[in-house]
This record gives C-alpha cells, structure tokens and sequence, in this order.
C-alpha cells in the first residue's frame, strides 16, 4: 500500500505537518475486527505510519507502507557513506511496551519515541531522558508521580514511568494531529477564524482551569506544547510537556523557566533580577493570552522585526560564552527586544483586524494585563462573554466531541 504524501491521497488518512519540517501521517482504524500494525493489533484508534510499517487484516491481506516523498538523499558529514545508508528500525521492549527507533522529537535532556502498548494494542510516545545523577532523576520522579495522577480530556495522560541504569522512561498517550503551531501556521495567514480559535481556547482554559485547581502550573505554555489529539478541523487539544510543571502554584518561585516570547512581565523582571520571583498560575494566564492572540491574529503580540526607532538597549546582558557566536548573538538581540517590549510595551490590537472581535480583543487583553494580581485568572476568562454568548452550544460540542472532563 502507497501512502503519497498529497492532499488527494486520503485512503489512509491525512498528512500532518510537523514543527520541525517533517510531515506525519495518521491512520484511524474504522474497520469491525482491528488491524495489525507491524503484528501488533489496534483497533478503534489512530495511528502513526512510518515508511516500511506492514498493515495487516486478520487472516487476510498486507499491506506496506512506502513513502514516495522522503527527504533527498545527501551526506551529512563527510564520513557518512555514499549513498546513504538507509536507516534501519530497531525496537526496545521495556515492560509491557515495545520502543521503537523512530524519533518524533528531541530536545537537550529527552528524545521522544513512538511505541506500542502490547497489552492496550495502541502506539503510544516514549520519552526517554538520559540520566544525570540521583539527584535529577528523583526531581524527574516527582514530576512523573504528579502528573501520573492527572486525568482530563485536554491533559497528555502520563501512562507509565520505569528506569534502567542509563534512561527514564515515560510512556504518554499519543497524540496524532502535530502541535498547535503547525497547525496554525497551516492555515491562509497563519489566522484561524474565530469560531475555531474559540474551541480550542476553551478546551485550554479548561485544562487549565483542572491543573489550577490542582494548584499545578505548567509555566511554558505555547503553541508547541499543545496538542492535536487526531488532524482535522476544530481539534482536540491536549496541554503536554509538563517538564517545568511546579506544585504548589499559589507560591513564588525565584526559578524563572519557559520561553522568553511567552514570558510575562514579571517573568521577564525576574529573568534579569534574581532576587526578583513571579507565580506560575498568572504566568500560565498570560501565556494563554499570547496563544489566543497568535490565533487570531496570526502574529505574536510581541515577537516582530525591528521597528523604527525602537532602542536595542535593555538591562539583559548576554554572558561571556555566547560573545565569539554570530547566531547567538542575533538570537540574544532579539530576546532582548522582545523583553523590553513585554515589560515596557503594551499590547496593540489593531483597529482594522480586531474590531471585528470585540469580544475576544477584550478577553485576550484581560489575559494580557501587565499586574499579575490585575490578570484575568482561568476561571474568570471562562466566565467571560466572549464564551457565555455562545456557551451551550460549545459545551455540548466538548461533550460530544471529547467527554465530560
């Protein structure tokens, strides 16, 4: 079986572009008896099809998979060989699941994994972290051991957690859709239109709202870190990437993390002042409020070139081992400007686009309040018009379409 990565090839499904440049087709089982993905069966659920994977029916055909558009074959280095050796799937079996070899990111401490549940017959992601000492590893456990008893609708449920001598394992539900950035940035504009933009904001109020009450903030919300449980339009969304999760939200952390673009004014104080804290919960308000904006207005509030007149100068000074980088440089240039524009801006919403959304332009500007204790709180952006005009319909199609939680 062929899978063309096109858009008038849908016999298996679509294709779903993904944040670093690749692209990843998703499958949905809708036959009675199940199918067999590599010999492990699934059934009733989506899936990930990777070039070389063997569909199965029982007892009947196969199928395999081959993907027409792969990347040019081209060296990487000068020691790879000529052509290039074509990469070859290896499989880890670690308790009850088997890890494949295909990557579907990384970052600086994790790589995540697809993988199978032999026992739940569904693919699952398989973060592995390489370990760094006792002492980072029983930091990670926590984390796991607080995020293993969350369960909501537009939360990533943790499945499993193990380690060897080497990695923590954690085994995630898997999502099928990409991430929120790409989708956005899929769209005419980079702009989804309101009504959609409004779904996907509610399910991630909600989801917030579910963590806050837990006392739980995420502290790096962003498109990236959300979700989209299956493609298609008005998805479901999931909140993931929990790494710099912190309990006891309602306190204040001298630990700043997250990213700088999604920072909120005291976040960004406390970047460059240490003695300076911020708390989590309002910084996850604000971060949702950026989101919204993205959404709808497909460009971010404060992340823009230079503009004319705008001073480089603010009180970040780069550290010493970035100086010889030109990139790095350039890099630190621009998180500079985008400090100065959070602490000492204020967010513009232009006539001709916003004021066709009153509604939203206000709630997103609630969420954008530069005093923490001013800021629209989850429950509140719930409670706003911008939802309470149009709330039975969206919650009868949340219940519909994804569950009670």
């Amino acid at each position: 079986m062929n899978v063309y990565q096109n858009e008038t090839d849908q016999m298996l499904g679509p294709r779903v572009r993904s944040s670093n440049g690749g692209t990843i087709i998703s499958c949905h089982d809708q036959s009675t008896n199940g199918m067999l993905l590599n010999g492990h069966k699934f059934r009733k659920t989506s899936v990930l099809l990777m070039d070389g994977d063997l569909l199965e029916l029982p007892s009947s055909q196969k199928f395999e998979c081959v993907v027409l558009n792969k990347e040019p074959e081209q060296k990487v280095n000068i020691f790879d060989p000529t052509p290039p050796a074509q990469a070859v799937v290896k499989t880890k079996r670690i308790d009850r699941y088997v890890v494949t070899s295909h990557c579907l990111g990384s970052g600086s401490f994790a790589t995540v994994h697809l993988a199978m549940d032999t026992t739940a017959f569904k693919q699952v992601a398989c973060k592995c972290i390489k370990r760094r000492g006792s002492d980072k590893l029983d930091k990670v456990k926590k984390e796991v051991d607080i995020l293993l008893n969350l369960t909501h609708p537009n939360i990533n449920t943790v499945r499993a957690a193990t380690n060897d001598n080497n990695f923590l394992y954690i085994f995630l539900e898997l999502c099928t859709g990409g991430d929120l950035f790409s989708y956005i940035v899929s769209h005419p504009d980079s702009q989804l239109c309101q009504a959609e933009a409004k779904y996907i904001m509610y399910q991630l109020l909600k989801g917030l709202k579910y963590l806050h009450d837990k006392l739980i903030s995420h502290r790096d919300l962003k498109p990236e870190n959300i979700l989209l449980h299956t493609p298609g339009p008005y998805p479901r969304i999931q909140i993931a990437d929990f790494g710099l999760a912190r309990p006891k939200a309602y306190q204040e952390t001298f630990n700043v993390c997250g990213t700088v673009s999604y920072l909120p004014p005291e976040g960004i104080l406390a970047l460059d002042h240490k003695h300076l804290g911020y708390v989590g919960m309002p910084a996850d308000c604000w971060s949702s409020g950026v989101i919204m904006y993205i959404m709808l207005a497909g460009s971010h509030p404060f992340d823009y070139g230079k503009v004319d007149g705008e001073s480089d100068l603010y009180s970040y000074r780069p550290s010493e081992e970035f100086e010889d980088s030109e990139y790095s440089q350039e890099s630190l240039q621009t998180d500079q400007l985008i400090k100065r524009r959070i602490v000492h801006g204020e967010v513009e919403f232009p006539e001709h686009h916003w004021d066709q959304m009153s509604q939203a332009r206000d709630l997103c500007g609630d969420m954008l309040v530069y005093e923490p204790l001013e800021r629209a709180t989850v429950q509140q952006a719930l409670r706003h018009n911008w939802f309470s005009a149009e709330l039975l319909d969206l919650e009868l199609a949340y219940r519909s379409r994804i569950g009670s939680g």
